[in-house]
Order: structure tokens, then sequence, then C-alpha cells
């Protein structure tokens, strides 16, 4: 698939490798840019690598430095972050997120279409729009 010119970047750092990619897939196939990283050292090594500005950030609250990366993306430009959610609420002290998104649980079906719907609810109730 090919991105549209000027499509947001959206950088994903989670530990679940399967549902990182999983995400990554939908919000390309939304006209979005997406990039996946397994921790929050990825993360920052695959932005420098890339030469790419984040426009949101989902992220998993728990992981090692999430805190550091929230702060240092939002250093170099306004950013807007969701939290993914495990089973409850988490969060980091100090940073508010713009919205969360619950993770499936166990082996529970997952719907494509569902949580497409789902994705693009967040984009909308937060304000990133793919590019036309």
């Amino acid at each position: 698939m090919t991105e549209p010119p000027g499509a947001p970047t959206i950088l994903i750092a989670d530990e679940d490798m399967g549902f990182l990619w999983w995400l990554g897939e939908l919000f390309n196939e939304l006209g979005y840019r997406s990039l996946p990283a397994l921790s929050c050292s990825q993360a920052l090594a695959l932005l420098r690598k890339s030469g790419r500005q984040v426009d949101l950030l989902l992220i998993n609250p728990r992981l090692r430095g999430a805190s550091r990366l929230i702060r240092t993306l939002r250093r170099m430009r306004p950013l807007k972050v969701v939290f993914i959610q495990d089973n409850g609420v988490f969060g980091i002290a100090g940073i508010q997120p713009a919205a969360s998104i619950e993770r499936p649980f166990g082996w529970a079906p997952l719907s494509r279409l569902e949580w497409r719907h789902k994705l693009q609810r967040l984009l909308k109730q937060i304000g990133i729009r793919a590019a036309s």
C-alpha cells in the first residue's frame, strides 16, 4: 500500500509485536503512516533513522522510558498521546493523554472492521485527519 503524500505519522510503542503490527496495518489502511516500535529506545532510534515528525503517539504507558519518550517528543513539537491500556486504568504521573484505547483481552476474537471503526472514531475525537 502506498502512503498518501503528507499522511500524518503515528508512532506506536508496545511490547506485543502482534498487536503492534496489527494496529500499524490498520492505520496504514486508513491513510496514515505508522511506525511500530517494541520499546521506547527503539522508537527514538526509528525516528532518528526515518527523519519523520510524529503527529500522534500510541503508547503502552507501562513501557520502560515511556514518560521520557513522551517528554522528548513534546519538546520537538506539539504531540497528541493515546495510552494503550491493559485491563484497567494505567497512566503516567504528570502526563495527560488525549485519549486511551483498551487492548483486547486474551483469546477474544478481533473484528478487523470493528477495530477500523474504533480507530477512526479515536482519530476523529482527537482531531487527527488522514491526508486527502
